[in-house]
């Protein structure tokens, strides 16, 4: 397995909290479609990442064992570009509490997109990210999981490195 540092996933982790993320996830979808729930960027080949967890901190990969999983490779996010956005994130953003209060604003679709208050869900700081590598538009406030995929499957700049369930040591 081939990942890289700029990396982007998405998860399906199969809580509760999943499902519920999902249910309204499909209800604003395009495609009738919403598998992930979660998403991250990755900081290196060992797996090593960076989320929006219970606070935006690192976490790896193989939190995810046997849970369905998608990684896209960004063509523009590569080089010191890269690695300087990279480290402009995590000193923005690392430590902040996850802002719980924003999901309400996901059920409402449209509603998500306002009241950011400098603390991104887990696929709006990736959607931040892609944004500031180049490889995305600058609107990522509200952006979903859902979405997040969608455009890596579609999108010319993406090319998807791995799907499939997470095994420990796939790296």
């Amino acid at each position: 397995m081939d990942i890289r540092p700029g990396d982007v996933f998405a998860v399906y982790s199969g809580s509760w909290i999943a499902r519920a993320i999902n249910c309204f996830q499909w209800i604003w979808s395009r495609d009738g479609s919403a598998r992930y729930n979660h998403a991250g960027i990755i900081l290196d080949e060992s797996g090593r990442t960076f989320e929006a967890l219970a606070t935006l901190r690192t976490s790896h990969l193989d939190e995810y064992q046997d849970k369905p999983v998608i990684i896209a490779r960004p063509e523009r996010a590569s080089g010191p570009k890269r690695e300087a956005v990279l480290k402009q994130i995590i000193i923005r953003f690392e430590s902040k509490w996850y802002p719980a209060w924003r999901l309400l604003l996901h059920i409402f679709g449209p509603l998500s997109k306002v009241s950011f208050a400098g603390r991104p869900v887990c696929s709006e700081l990736v959607a931040f990210y892609l944004w500031q590598v180049g490889a995305r538009h600058d609107q990522w406030a509200g952006t979903s999981p859902d979405t997040l995929v969608d455009e890596w499957r579609n999108w010319h700049g993406y090319q998807i490195v791995y799907e499939g369930k997470w095994v420990c040591g796939d790296k």
